[in-house]
């Protein structure tokens, strides 16, 4: 496993998106905050889950949105417009074995097979979302981005089990659009 290029991948990669919004590097999200925030809030959602009595772990769901953007340490960060007109697929999965990490964690959160990897995916689009309002509050033009979340994050919290914690998702996101 190259764990320093993973390290310093993470670290030092900043999130394309923000910066074509005009999101200066020195300030941009990198790849390691986002997945980190992602895991704190997959962690979260699963434990407010697992006390309404939904089978669900809180470890593996944390631990798949900690590495759902391994493949771009290697790769770089594909802006949304490139990742929706080809398949980054092959490459993301080729990043985890140069990386030597379990491409079964790749596979889990790319196939939504499971109800953690499905946490996982809602917490990396809260993660994107909550970091909009953040930048927005900074005066940075960053509302389409923020816009393009909300159909996908209501589509997925109006589904089973995350319509049962609908309240809690929503009151980490504090925002009108919710």
């Amino acid at each position: 496993m190259e764990i320093e290029r993973l390290l310093l991948g993470a670290k030092n990669l900043v999130r394309t998106g923000w910066m074509q919004k005009g999101v200066p590097p020195a300030i941009g999200e990198t790849v390691a905050e986002h997945c980190f925030e992602a895991a704190i809030l997959a962690y979260a959602i699963s434990l407010k889950l697992k006390e309404n009595s939904i089978n669900v772990n809180p470890e593996h769901a944390a631990i798949l949105a900690l590495f759902h953007d391994v493949g771009e340490t290697v790769l770089g960060d594909f802006p949304k417009w490139a990742t929706e007109r080809i398949d980054k697929r092959d490459a993301e999965k080729e990043a985890f074995k140069v990386l030597g990490l379990g491409e079964d964690l790749f596979q889990e959160f790319k196939s939504q097979s499971s109800l953690e990897s499905k946490i996982a995916k809602l917490s990396d689009r809260l993660s994107t979302y909550l970091q909009s309002l953040r930048y927005i509050k900074q005066g940075y033009d960053v509302k389409e981005i923020k816009d393009s979340y909300v159909p996908e994050i209501k589509s997925i919290v109006s589904s089973y089990p995350f319509s049962i914690i609908k309240d809690f998702i929503y009151g980490l996101l504090e925002d009108k659009d919710f």
